[in-house]
């Protein structure tokens, strides 16, 4: 049975703890912010880009015959850039999207001869260390993402498409919903053509309403997919490293707070056991004083 000693040290340690994880929690917090602020800011410039990728790939239509938009089939070998993070403590952040990334493997596995993963966290590296073939992996680019770092990822990804190394690239990533919610998703990123780059958020200012104007493209529409495309890939990147550092800080923020809950909750707990055994050692303590003083009458 623990002794008042041992209840001690272990409401020492767990006092330790709460003020641990709720000083997480509040960095957390702020992180999470400025990563909700970053994503919120790079919003219109994703409408106005797809909005403007929708109209040149409709104006170019039957003329776009760029190396990124070829489809090769059947496609033997598949590139996965997976985007997680370098730290834990953040729940089952992590767990989730590695675990719909293996499973879309596992999937996969008789359709492509090969299949490489970029790995841009620590976490995944790791994860998928000694299981797939890992092809590159990056860290320090997950917590605070840059467009520089989103470039460099996509260049590499569209030279490798370019040259043949790879059929299909894919991007895992988790897809930021709230503080507490997010989904983990597996979408193709190259070739071009097949990809869901033009999804954009329809509203009244973007909805052009009754018929639509003939528009005319200077330089013409097929030249300036060659510029658009690549810049549409490289911003796909900078959007999930965007998405996924909201979520990992959301979910340290939510995970830290229950933690802190956790541990407010045990020194409640031990704090009631150990008055339990202190006033059973008081209790002791008065017997045997009793006890004594009714020897020494005898």
């Amino acid at each position: 049975m623990p002794t008042l000693k041992d209840y001690n040290n272990k409401l020492v340690s767990l006092r330790n703890t709460r003020k641990m994880t709720k000083t997480m929690q509040m960095v957390s917090a702020t992180k999470f912010q400025r990563a909700q602020a970053a994503q919120a800011r790079v919003r219109p410039y994703a409408n106005a880009l797809n909005s403007m990728l929708h109209r040149v790939t409709a104006a170019a239509a039957g003329e776009v015959h760029l190396p990124l938009c070829k489809v090769r089939s059947p496609a033997y070998k598949a590139l996965i850039i997976v985007i997680s993070s370098d730290r834990g403590l953040c729940g089952s952040f992590n767990h989730g999207l590695h675990r719909l990334v293996a499973q879309w493997l596992l999937e996969r596995e008789d359709r492509y001869t090969d299949i490489d993963l970029v790995c841009c966290s620590r976490k995944a590296a790791a994860f998928f260390r000694g299981r797939q073939t890992i092809r590159q992996s990056r860290d320090g680019i997950t917590a605070s993402p840059t467009m520089a770092a989103a470039a460099e990822i996509g260049d590499e990804a569209m030279k490798l498409f370019s040259e043949g190394s790879y059929d299909e690239v894919y991007l895992a990533y988790n897809e930021f919903i709230n503080a507490v919610s997010r989904t983990p998703q597996v979408e193709l990123l190259l070739p071009a053509s097949k990809t869901e780059a033009g999804k954009m958020e329809l509203t009244p200012e973007n909805v052009m309403q009754g018929p639509r104007p003939e528009l005319i493209f200077e330089p013409r529409a097929p030249e300036l997919l060659c510029t658009l495309i690549p810049q549409s890939i490289r911003f796909r990147i900078f959007s999930a490293l965007l998405e996924s550092a909201a979520g990992e800080h959301g979910a340290r923020m939510s995970a830290m707070d229950n933690a802190t809950k956790n541990s407010d909750r045990l020194l409640d707990t031990y704090t009631l056991l150990r008055n339990r055994v202190r006033q059973a050692g008081i209790t002791r303590e008065l017997a045997e004083i009793v006890t004594g003083a009714e020897a020494l009458k005898g």
